[in-house]
């Protein structure tokens, strides 16, 4: 294909369990990996530490103090890490650890983390070390139980959550016509559900994404409504977009229907065209394509016209598997 995006304008195509209990057997770290931004909170001891002190001042006759761990420790030691992103003290953040920890004089230190996402608990660890540089140690405990748990994976966490699981459920060609699938991307998030991406080999800038995520909207019947609403919403995206980076006017068309029957099975969705055509720069030009599948919105983002792309939506669609609806979401639909 013989059309090209300008970089600024190539950006509106991306809009559209159990306790771990270990003593102190520190590891090494040495993961190349990232975590996502967490936030840390002090929660009242549990009854498994209040517990321990009562027995560990019974049998050292030893004072046994709570909450002797500081977060800003905590914090400190994480960010040395280099994992995280941000780790904050503020709330904000999808996912939180919750400490409680308690002291035996000089001894020991134990200390409990509660792992949660949106309030709701993933994982729980358990630690007990001595009380020198104990933040730093317990740290190095966490993060290479988080490691071995791949507790910030999407499939862990549809898991947890009874969500969809992107990565084993959804199913797509390998290649449709020239365009082959380069990558897939599950969001931690089930509410922004997976990424496909497809590229031709022969044209760098020539690329189609898909997109498939929950509706989010418990009336599951209106499907006219749901795909305006979601049309309505790129659009405002792609307006302020090309506001705030002044970018030439932008056209973009009404919405058109898309239906065709495909092995005695209909396939019908909407679909827009977007284009920035100016003197100054290189013609932009963008389509989006939208369907209903099972409780999914399935959305085609192409950096060319729909006239272009219309081939691989109807190749593409019918050889796709969308998960259905998930526990997580049914329960979130319940009135």
């Amino acid at each position: 294909m013989l059309i090209r995006l300008f970089p600024a304008a190539w950006l509106l195509v991306l809009l559209g369990g159990c306790a771990a209990n270990r003593d102190e057997v520190i590891p090494a770290l040495s993961a190349q990996v990232n975590f996502p931004a967490i936030g840390l909170f002090n929660q009242l001891p549990g009854n498994r530490l209040e517990s321990w002190c009562d027995q560990q001042q019974k049998r050292q006759h030893a004072d046994c103090q709570a909450g002797t761990l500081e977060l800003t420790q905590l914090q400190s030691r994480l960010a040395d890490s280099g994992l995280f992103p941000l780790i904050t003290l503020e709330a904000g953040a999808d996912y939180e650890l919750l400490l409680s920890s308690a002291q035996i004089e000089d001894h020991k230190v134990r200390a409990e983390l509660i792992l949660a996402w949106r309030g709701i608990l993933l994982h729980r660890y358990e630690y007990k070390v001595d009380t020198t540089e104990a933040s730093a140690k317990i740290v190095r405990l966490l993060i290479a139980d988080m490691l071995q748990d791949k507790v910030f994976s999407s499939g862990y966490l549809a898991g947890a959550l009874e969500s969809d699981n992107y990565e084993k459920d959804l199913q797509a060609p390998a290649k449709v016509a020239n365009f082959q699938l380069s990558h897939r991307l599950t969001y931690n998030d089930p509410f922004q559900g997976s990424i496909l991406t497809y590229k031709d080999p022969a044209y760098s800038s020539d690329r189609i994404e898909v997109s498939v995520y929950p509706i989010p909207s418990s009336d599951l019947s209106n499907t006219p409504a749901i795909i305006e609403e979601e049309t309505a919403k790129l659009r405002g995206n792609l307006s302020d977009f090309a506001k705030q980076h002044n970018l030439p006017p932008l056209t973009m068309s009404q919405d058109k229907i898309l239906d065709w029957t495909q092995q005695s099975k209909q396939f019908q969705g909407y679909y827009l065209d977007a284009s920035i055509v100016s003197r100054d720069t290189e013609p932009f030009y963008a389509s989006y394509f939208f369907f209903i599948q099972q409780d999914k919105i399935v959305r085609f983002t192409t950096t060319f016209p729909s006239d272009l792309a219309m081939n691989f939506v109807k190749e593409a669609l019918p050889q796709m598997a969308i998960p259905g609806e998930s526990a997580f979401m049914a329960k979130l639909r319940k009135p």
